[in-house]
């Protein structure tokens, strides 16, 4: 049993609250990510709006060269982003049908 008299040690070791972005900064690069993620979508989106398998050959033919350079180029950033995921050591998974 302690006696009344005996002291107790108290720590006074103060700890931030941690809620969230707090300096305007982070918020900023937080919003900044979010609407990076919107236009990734909205990239998607309008891909899925396009389908060439309702062009005739003519209409193929005549941009060829411009939907083969633009499909080149939308294969090198998918590519550069999944290997910067990558390189960070995550993994790129598939979502799960509902």
């Amino acid at each position: 049993m302690r006696s009344k008299d005996a002291s107790v040690a108290v720590s006074s070791v103060v700890r931030p609250k941690v809620a969230g972005p707090r300096n305007t900064i982070d918020r900023l690069r937080s919003h900044d990510r979010l609407e990076a993620i919107a236009r990734l979508r909205w990239a998607v989106r309008a891909m899925d709006e396009v389908d060439v398998s309702g062009w005739d050959d003519g209409a193929l033919t005549d941009h060829l060269e411009e939907l083969s350079a633009t499909l080149c180029e939308i294969d090198a950033q998918v590519a550069r982003m999944a290997d910067a995921v990558r390189a960070r050591g995550f993994r790129i998974s598939e979502p799960r049908a509902a």
